[in-house]
């Protein structure tokens, strides 16, 4: 009996020690959610959406991170809006596989042409950061490709919680300029002010708009 408990209290703290080192490891992996807006003349830019991603940021990934490919529709707070999930295995072999077929994932993705009519930023934005923080890891960072108008589809509301963005870093990348934007300079000026303002009211780490794509390997890097 004496032997049998020794054994048992040996496996509870193994159990212990286990759990103790999973979690721990959270705190050095990073976790990635790129939004992609597929509404508008910004549907056009999916290829090249989808080239950044695959050139900057599957790269960076190293066993044990994540990464999450949501769209941004006319209704975006929808599970159906994620397009792929990687989560990298702690085996090296194993993970370069997962990013090769993550690859086809993103390709199909930008072959398809369907579009939406308007845009629901906010939704892709809360969604996005509800999966980050699932993570629990140590880096969350959120990358925005869209022209930053958000247009609403009648009958749909948005509104973030004052702890949205805790702990996440987000990025508005490849921000076109529309029409009205090269006409009036101001008006571009003052949507990105706005979107800054209000992701960092509710509780966002960073907030970056000028990010060039060629620096989003090192922008990953800087913030591990």
């Amino acid at each position: 009996m004496k032997k049998r408990k020794t054994i048992y209290s040996l496996l509870l703290i193994s159990g212990v020690l286990l759990i103790s080192a999973c979690s721990d490891n959270k705190e050095y992996e990073t976790a990635i959610c790129t939004l992609a807006d597929i509404s508008g003349t910004y549907a056009k830019e999916k290829k090249g959406m989808v080239k950044i991603i695959k050139a900057g940021i599957v790269p960076k990934l190293v066993p044990g991170d994540s990464l999450i490919l949501m769209s941004i529709d006319s209704n975006s707070f929808n599970e159906e809006n994620i397009k792929g999930k990687l989560k990298l295995d702690y085996r090296p072999s194993q993970a370069n596989q997962q990013k090769l077929k993550f690859a086809q994932t993103l390709n199909d993705f930008a072959n398809n042409e369907s579009s939406a009519k308007y845009t629901d930023i906010s939704g892709a934005m809360m969604l996005c950061s509800s999966h980050l923080k699932s993570t629990s890891a140590g880096t969350q960072i959120m990358f925005i490709f869209s022209d930053m108008k958000e247009e609403l589809k009648p009958g749909i509301k948005r509104s973030f919680n004052n702890d949205e963005f805790e702990n996440i870093d987000i990025v508005a990348m490849n921000v076109i300029k529309l029409n009205e934007d090269s006409a009036n300079p101001q008006v571009f000026r003052s949507r990105i002010k706005k979107w800054k303002k209000r992701v960092l009211k509710h509780s966002a780490k960073s907030w970056n708009s000028s990010l060039d794509p060629t620096e989003i390997s090192d922008y990953i890097d800087d913030k591990r």
